[in-house]
This record gives C-alpha cells, structure tokens and sequence, in this order.
C-alpha cells in the first residue's frame, strides 16, 4: 500500500472518507504510527550498514544521524588481515560502557560506549528544498562540506509555518556554491529552510583509550535506521506489507489524541497482532532454514542439536 491507499483505510475506520474531517493531522498520525512501530518491532527493511569512519588519532566517531539506537552489530576490521573482530555487548550496569572488544581469547579488553550527542552544529546553511528531489539548491555549499548528515528547520511558507521533518540526509556530493546531492530524495514542503550540519543531537561514538596515528583499522555498524518520511501519495512503506498495520496505528494515535481511549486500545492491539505475524511468518521461514544441510561437507544440518553437560553411573546426560 501507498500512502494514498494508506489514509483511504484510515478514512474508512474513521468514517471521514470523502469529508476531509482529518486531512489537517493525518498524515502527521500516519507518520507517527510508521515510527512507534519501527521502534516496537524489527522491521527488516530498515537494517543498514556503514562504516562509521577509519580510526585515526582520536577517540569520538559520529553514528549516522537516523541511526535509533536499536543497533544490531558493531564491529572493528583489521587492515592487516582484513578479517573482522566481534563488538561484544557488555551491561552499562555492570561495567558503565556499552561495548567491549577482545584482541584475542587470552589478551587484553578494550572497550567502547555510545556517548553524548554532540552538543552543537558544524554550520548552518540556507537551502532551497524540492519536494522529491536529491539535489538541494545551495548558494554557501561548500567542498568540504562532503558526507556530513543535513537536517532542515521547520520554515514559513506565505502565513504557515511547515515542516519538513527531522529525518537527516547525508550529503554525497558538492557542487560547490550552487547545490548538495544528498542521499536520498527529500520528501516535505518545498521552500527556503535552515540546513544544520552534523546537527547538534547528532550521537557519537567513543573508544576508551585514543588508538595510534598510525592505525587504520575502520569501526563499522549494522543497525536498524529511522524510517522514511510518508509525504506523496505514492509514497511507500520500506516495509510494504506492514502498511495496514501503519493504517491501524494511525487510527489508535487519532483516537488517543481525540480522547477515545478504549478505541485506541483496540486498534493499537489491532496493528501489534498484524505486525506481529508478520514476525511469526520470518520466524517460521528461519526454523524451515535450520534443518538445511548447508555449510558441511558432510551435510550436518545447522538446527540446534544436543550438547552432552556430563556422565552419571556410566551413562551420559544429554539436553
């Protein structure tokens, strides 16, 4: 479903299709019901990976500015071997640090956290947005300015005051002076807006222990992003078959704001139970996948199996 067929459905709960009762705060209710469930559930579609930067003489590395810090894996690549060590996760409650990463089974632990967002702007830039378009008009881009993340300030347009939405863009390219390409096409309200670069709430990244110059080993992430904006009618989902979860969300966060709250319960249980075998159905794929042989010469099968813990008067006790 599109964003279109998206408030069509919501306009038949609501019984308003055709009247145009809500049209001033649906899309806003769609919108926010997109972000409960992407943060209520794992939702695929939205896991990314990138390299967060090569470690050099310093100790802070900027996290993606859509990063929800719903992580999945963080890991550190040697440049001499090019293989991969794990980031094992370790309790804030145990140790204060989010991170800790072992250089061999026997040697020392280094340790890393997700820390204090950044605290202020690199720059600000007045920019000129096109709804559904990657490349945005700017009289003061400047070359440097290069893979940075943009996020834009709410602006008037004749007497109302719009938003185009605190999803960041990472900027790919310069034209110096004239425009940036950003990542992806901006979706909002056309018009002359603020661009803050490297926001200000921006998240860092922090290894405990400055590592050499001379290192040029790279931290990477895998983590589940925000989700995109729906502003077009033909606007989809990056996870196309929880639209109809989207619609009944929508309906539960309009019927919380309108103060019908048992109707909210309803449809909120109603968009959970939706999502929620959809997960069931991932689940079941993988359970089918585990009893594959694959990955064995000998066809072992990658399912679980069970481990022997000890013997007890001669005869093994299996789990």
């Amino acid at each position: 479903m599109n964003l279109y067929q998206i408030r069509i459905e919501f306009d038949r709960i609501m019984r308003s299709l055709g009247d145009g009762s809500f049209d001033d705060w649906r899309d806003d209710w769609i919108n926010l019901a997109w972000l409960k469930l992407s943060t209520m559930f794992v939702v695929p579609a939205l896991e990314r990976s990138v390299t967060i930067d090569s470690v050099a003489d310093q100790q802070v590395y900027l996290l993606p500015y859509d990063f929800n810090d719903a992580e999945v894996r963080l890991w550190f690549k040697e440049s001499a071997t090019n293989n991969y060590k794990r980031l094992d996760p370790v309790p804030e409650e145990i140790l204060g640090l989010a991170y800790e990463r072992r250089s061999s089974n026997m040697g020392p632990v280094e340790y890393y956290g997700v820390t204090h967002n950044v605290g202020s702007d690199y720059a600000s830039r007045t920019c000129t947005l096109t709804n559904n378009s990657a490349t945005v008009a700017c009289a003061a881009a400047d070359a440097g300015d290069a893979g940075y993340w943009i996020r834009f300030d709410p602006f008037t347009s004749g007497s109302d005051t719009v938003d185009p939405g605190d999803y960041g863009y990472r900027i790919t390219s310069v034209d110096a002076g004239v425009s940036y390409t950003i990542d992806r096409a901006y979706r909002g309200p056309a018009g002359s807006a603020t661009g803050r670069l490297r926001p200000a709430e921006q998240g860092q990244f922090i290894t405990y222990g400055i590592p050499s110059a001379a290192v040029t080993d790279a931290f990477s992430l895998k983590y589940y992003g925000k989700p995109r904006r729906l502003f077009n009618d033909a606007d989809v989902p990056e996870w196309p078959n929880a639209s109809i979860s989207i619609a009944y969300m929508a309906v539960s966060v309009a019927m919380d704001y309108l103060m019908h709250y048992d109707g909210a319960k309803v449809w909120f249980g109603r968009a959970a139970s939706h999502i929620g075998n959809l997960q069931k159905r991932k689940e079941y794929r993988n359970v089918l996948i585990s009893d594959l042989t694959v990955g064995s010469i000998s066809g072992r099968k990658t399912g679980m199996r069970p481990v022997m813990l000890g013997r007890a008067m001669g005869r093994s006790t299996w789990r």
